[in-house]
């Protein structure tokens, strides 16, 4: 935990930033690099009537997580841009927490 998962970037954007991203984020979250999931979702973007190539479409970034506080959010979504727009040529990136009640999250059967 967090788990991040990435739209509308190419693999190896993704394994690149499966790299970058835990030990830039280990940083700002104060959580160890080893409690990060990224995630590629594969998806198709449409604009104009027709579908984009893989990696075309604008970036977006979603974070599963505990809820940090706007400041920690603030600079997790700062990071993530910053690191993400090294890899499109997109204009537009988004960045989208969804805080999940520590109570409503498992690990192997047992309430975190």
């Amino acid at each position: 935990m967090p788990h991040i998962r990435i739209r509308s970037l190419s693999d190896s954007a993704v394994q690149d930033l499966s790299a970058s991203l835990p030990t830039e984020l280990a940083k700002i979250l104060n959580t160890p690099e080893d409690n990060f999931t990224i995630e590629k979702i594969a998806t198709t973007f449409y604009r104009h009537g027709k579908s984009l190539p893989d990696g075309e479409g604008d970036p977006m970034i979603e974070f599963l997580w505990f809820d940090r506080g706007s400041e920690i959010r603030d600079a997790a979504a700062k990071k993530v841009t910053d690191l993400v727009r090294q890899h499109t040529t997109s204009e537009y990136i988004a960045v989208v927490f969804a805080n999940l009640p520590p109570d409503h999250y498992y690990e192997n059967g047992v309430k975190f």
